[in-house]
């Protein structure tokens, strides 16, 4: 592989359906102690483990999906008297445009589909307490805390209107808090009556006038909703006015929060706010209000508080806790070193270093060096989020989970001092994309990019994103930019090899790796993926040769696993045998060097015991990672892989299939699949994987070397450029 930086539930039993003007409580929040209900019962796939609540729309359930493994809230409708076909194929669009809506606020919509004449579709289970329910729990909220649950609710529906979509039915029961503080915006239109032939959706006391009226839904209908909600959370009743509600006197966020909320709800929709943004602002300048003050806002603001106004809505919720963005926080005092001072110095030196973590020594260095400057400087944003990217590095390099650990709790500092800078966002998106937490990583990186769209490594960080993603031609341009604008620094072209191997242009990769060693001609990483470009084109002694270079000018686990490599495909075993066994002393932490030496133990012929335990121990390295990183493409394949070489079917199959949605057009993902398949004695499985892998870029003069192919290129079935 090229080398890359890096419900409420009161009673589990069916309901009754509620008079049609309550809320509907609907919801995927579970509390700890819900009484858990076995019910045996599937839809398609899918295992249901636990009826939720049910009305005329139809069931929500607690469920199992056996590809992915993990538990998903699903939704089954009851037909609405359309023409099914004319039904699902609304339900459908409406579910695919919802679903490219990513934003941290959101529950994430899986899929949907039609099996045994129902509709349903399923989504993040999240456990946690219903905006309704709490305000019934514990109370009415003071203004500022409303407000905050407000801004939340706002960003996240200014990206569902920002992808042309509306709600229609926001309210108590459709938000949540999760257990750990994060507000949600859940069950949109679509899951409840959007394509009913009347055309009107939503819960009566929470819809606009204008719908009341007959009227299509607007983004204003849905600002309305949402200042209802929130005259529910100040209050606990949604139809009672605001005003009426205790205020202490003088109170100016109370005050701020009752002219949102009469802005939100005016009769007349030309008066309501024009986007949820704009009412987001208004929202966070109730957060950032004293408590009490003698006087009102009035038009003649000052600068600062025209500032406060327009950039508020950046507070956002950290695990329960809102910040400020960062021209509120310089505000309150935090900001960087003064240049010129040590901290500052430690704080370039480091950065300096962590540019050429190619050489030696160098992460270790700028770890150190940001550890320093956080002792001088503990409040410095900047310098937490490099220690996160080091520590990550150092992560990537060994394998050992205790650096991610330290990379995830710097990226969380760096985050709680000052979210809004862009290091710190892309930071953030690139840990959580290397975890396998594409959505969350993709929200912060785009976050980024907003606050700094010339930042090169900003489009390099969002180019292996969209690489992760599946989408090579995003990450093309996104590298191309960051080259446009940073044209000296070698990570680069570099990056743009790797892409460039993953997807079989070789000839590309050889071109771009050229031109980043020729910024660094004493780098080890850009000679090891040259040797990897070589190997695979067969270029076998080139590649032998640039490898040893690597590892003599950096002896890594990696360039040892890819010379061992080489000398398997040339058959002599025991001097693969011994650059593995290097490889794993260099980085025995590091499932990858476990598992290649398993393999050239077995295709050896002499060393089957070996082979085995090399495996277990290549299992269990990669099940510990799958705790940081459960959705890795690479990682997933590998453990999959490693299963089916001991014969473990029943382990195997579930992480290829996974393997397979993941990253179905990945040729190296589809050839370690047919792989699998072949160990596993499923010849026809193998044989179409790996046509699958040809056909999309992989190596036919690697398939035809490569020993793990060699009873299947002589199958009449196998590919005709491999048989010949």
């Amino acid at each position: 592989m090229a080398e890359s930086l890096t419900p409420d539930v009161s009673s589990a039993h069916p309901r009754k359906p509620l008079p049609e003007n309550s809320e509907e409580e609907t919801v995927r929040v579970l509390p700890a102690d819900a009484h858990e209900v076995s019910i045996e019962k599937r839809w398609g796939g899918f295992q249901l483990l636990q009826l939720l609540g049910q009305g005329s729309f139809g069931e929500v359930y607690r469920a199992w999906d056996p590809v992915l493994e993990r538990e998903v809230a699903l939704k089954l409708l009851l037909p609405q008297g359309l023409n099914p076909d004319e039904e699902f194929a609304n339900i459908v669009a409406e579910a695919r445009a919802l679903a490219r809506v990513r934003h941290p606020n959101i529950v994430s919509v899986y899929g949907v589909d039609r099996r045994e004449g129902r509709v349903g579709f399923w989504s993040d289970f999240v456990r946690g307490q219903t905006l309704s329910a709490l305000v019934t729990t514990q109370g009415p909220m003071d203004a500022k805390a409303a407000a905050q649950v407000g801004v939340a609710l706002c960003d996240a529906l200014a990206a569902v209107h920002g992808a042309g979509l509306l709600h229609r039915d926001i309210k108590a029961s459709n938000a949540m808090r999760d257990e750990n503080g994060r507000v949600l915006l859940m069950d949109f239109g679509l899951s409840h009556e959007l394509w009913r032939a009347s055309g009107v959706a939503g819960t009566p006391a929470y819809m606009a006038p204008e719908v009341r009226a007959g009227q299509p839904a607007s983004v204003q209908s849905d600002l309305y909703a949402l200042g209802i909600l929130l005259r529910f959370l100040a209050t606990g009743n949604a139809a009672l006015a605001l005003e009426n509600a205790p205020a202490r006197s003088g109170d100016l966020s109370s005050n701020l929060l009752q002219e949102a909320i009469g802005k939100a709800t005016s009769r007349d929709a030309k008066d309501r706010y024009a986007s949820a943004t704009q009412m987001g602002a208004a929202l966070a300048a109730v957060v950032v209000a004293p408590a009490t003050a003698p006087v009102r806002l009035s038009s003649r603001r000052s600068k600062t508080a025209r500032i406060v106004l327009l950039v508020a809505l950046g507070l956002m919720a950290l695990r329960g806790v809102y910040v400020l963005t960062p021209k509120l926080m310089k505000l309150a005092g935090h900001g960087e070193p003064s240049a010129g001072s040590p901290a500052n110095q430690d704080y370039l030196a480091a950065d300096d270093a962590l540019v050429r973590y190619d050489k030696p020594g160098n992460t270790d260095k700028a770890i150190a060096l940001y550890q320093k400057t956080l002792e001088r400087s503990p409040d410095f944003a900047l310098a937490e989020a490099g220690l996160a990217r080091a520590n990550w590095r150092k992560h990537s390099d060994t394998g050992d989970a205790r650096w991610a650990d330290a990379a995830s709790q710097a990226s969380d500092k760096a985050m709680a001092m000052n979210p809004n800078l862009a290091a710190v966002q892309m930071t953030a998106g690139a840990i959580h994309v290397d975890q396998g937490k594409a959505d969350l990583g993709m929200q912060e990186l785009e976050k980024a990019q907003q606050l700094d769209g010339h930042s090169a490594a900003v489009h390099a960080a969002l180019g292996e994103a969209y690489r992760e993603d599946g989408r090579p031609a995003d990450e093309k341009t996104e590298l191309q930019t960051a080259m446009d604008l940073d044209p000296d620094d070698w990570r680069w072209p570099y990056l743009l090899g790797a892409l460039q191997i993953d997807s079989g242009d070789y000839a590309g990769a050889e071109q771009s790796l050229k031109t980043a060693f020729g910024k660094t001609p004493d780098n080890a990483r850009i000679l090891y993926n040259l040797g990897l470009v070589y190997r695979k084109e067969n270029r076998l002694a080139e590649a032998q040769a640039e490898l040893e270079k690597s590892v003599a000018l950096d002896p890594r686990a990696e360039p040892m696993m890819e010379l061992g490599q080489v000398f398997r495909q040339e058959n002599k075993f025991e001097s693969a045998i011994a650059s593995y066994r290097r490889a794993v002393e260099l980085s025995p932490s590091d499932y990858n060097p476990w598992g290649n030496l398993a393999t050239v133990y077995r295709e050896s012929g002499q060393h089957p015991n070996e082979a085995t335990d090399a495996y277990r121990k290549a299992i269990a390295l990669a099940q510990a990672e799958m705790k940081q990183t459960p959705d890795d493409k690479y990682l997933v394949s590998v453990l999959g892989k490693y299963y089916a070489k001991v014969g473990d079917e029943r382990h195997a199959t579930p992480l290829l299939r996974k393997a397979l949605i993941l990253a179905p057009n990945d040729p190296d993902i589809l050839a370690r699949v047919a792989e699998s398949y072949e160990a596993l004695g499923n010849r026809q499985e193998a044989l179409k994987f790996l046509s699958q892998a040809l056909k999309f870029g992989y190596s036919v003069e690697y398939a035809r070397s490569d020993a793990a192919f060699r009873a299947l290129r002589q199958d009449p079935q196998a590919p005709s450029s491999l048989r010949n």
